[in-house]
């Protein structure tokens, strides 16, 4: 069984970093055609993006109306210069032997190219190239799907756009398939690669709650930390704020709540609104943004651009609402909460909330350790503690 365990583990963790690199290879993709970026990673958290940077939305508008004025210039050049500049971009993609055919000859055919795959499979491509603003019709695909010898893969690069039924023509499974690209992804892929435009990069920046998260436990404490006093591990740590209510209820359905809150990406203030209205008890608006911080803290919930983001991990939570999962949430990310529950396994109650009084962790004060405590004890009530002496 412990294998098993093992084994699913492991194939967890694989399909976690298959994901985390497929996510990165989309945003390298479309920061390199100059579209803004879809996700935010910190570490392992994930986040998709919220609307609303204005000067993001500017630069991308920008990028669009270059891509505009690029097409335009394609289609005032001489039909054998956009030939060349497709052949050059073919070769850009990895592509070998692309070459411009002579005209007297091609049957059709602009460009041939080779695509090696993995230094072993070779596949030889005709390329057909149309300076066009009027759609590509099923017409011209028939015509060079007829040209094609057995086993070459058929490619349209137009300036324009294809009509609707093209491309059902071009990927029909009973004929030889046909690449469509038009002018939209002549564009960007021309973009990519850097063949007709000039990219300049300027760090645009955002507000990054994760960092200020990890020491507003510290910020809080009536005791002043000194820096060197935190171990390496503690660094990596978060510091965890009060909870998010004074009342005496399920602290998972509370934790639940506030992140259900988050779902569909609100503004912040709309967040602390809706925050206010589940708690009552909590009336002010900057209290409330300093208890909706520990969701940040627990990597639930990310807070960028002034809207608040669910992380996978906050997803996970509001799909499989489960107390063991918060609770190994809380351990592996609060500084101090692993020591503590270390200290709890052979202490009661009254006697770890002594000893965190006197001896906390390193890197905490002593009510910041009590408050590391208290989550802890209402996060898992049934949390293995010594009995009292006193018990009957």
């Amino acid at each position: 069984m412990k294998e098993l365990g093992d084994a699913q583990t492991a194939n967890s963790t694989l399909e976690e970093e298959q994901l985390l690199e497929a996510l990165l290879r989309d945003d390298r993709l479309r920061s390199a055609r100059g579209y803004r970026q879809r996700f935010s990673m910190s570490g392992r958290s994930v986040r998709l993006r919220p609307p609303g940077n204005k000067a993001e939305q500017v630069i991308e508008q920008e990028n669009e109306q270059v891509k505009k004025q690029l097409l335009d210039q394609l289609r005032e050049v001489p039909p054998e210069v956009f030939e060349h500049i497709v052949a050059a971009l073919f070769t850009a993609m990895k592509y070998e032997e692309a070459v411009v055919t002579r005209h007297s000859r091609d049957g059709g055919v602009d460009v041939h190219a080779t695509l090696v795959g993995g230094g072993v499979m070779t596949v030889p491509a005709s390329i057909q190239v149309k300076r066009w603003t009027k759609p590509v019709t099923v017409k011209e695909v028939r015509e060079l799907r007829g040209t094609l010898p057995p086993g070459t893969q058929g490619i349209i690069v137009t300036t324009g756009k294809y009509t609707k039924d093209a491309p059902r023509e071009a990927l029909s499974d009973r004929l030889t398939p046909i690449h469509l690209i038009d002018g939209r992804l002549l564009a960007d892929l021309l973009t990519e690669h850097g063949i007709g435009v000039q990219a300049s990069r300027l760090s645009l920046l955002s507000l990054d709650l994760n960092a200020l998260a990890s020491i507003t436990g510290r910020a809080e404490s009536t005791t002043q930390i000194i820096p060197s006093q935190l171990s390496n591990s503690t660094q990596r740590r978060y510091y965890i704020g009060k909870m998010p209510s004074d009342r005496d209820s399920c602290l998972l359905d509370s934790i639940v709540t506030m992140t259900s809150l988050a779902d569909g990406q609100p503004t912040w203030d709309d967040y602390i609104a809706s925050f206010k209205q589940h708690f009552p008890t909590i009336t002010r608006s900057d209290e409330a943004r300093r208890r909706s911080r520990v969701l940040v803290s627990l990597g639930l919930v990310d807070i960028e651009n002034g809207h608040m983001s669910l992380t996978l991990t906050g997803r996970h939570l509001l799909e499989n609402p489960n107390a063991g999962f918060l609770y190994d949430v809380f351990t592996s990310r609060i500084a101090g909460a692993q020591e503590i529950q270390d200290f709890a396994l052979s202490l009661t109650r009254a006697q770890l909330r002594a000893k965190l009084r006197t001896e906390p962790p390193a890197g905490l004060s002593p009510t910041q350790a009590g408050l590391v405590e208290k989550w802890l004890h209402h996060l898992k009530p049934s949390i293995p503690i010594k009995p009292s002496p006193h018990a009957q």
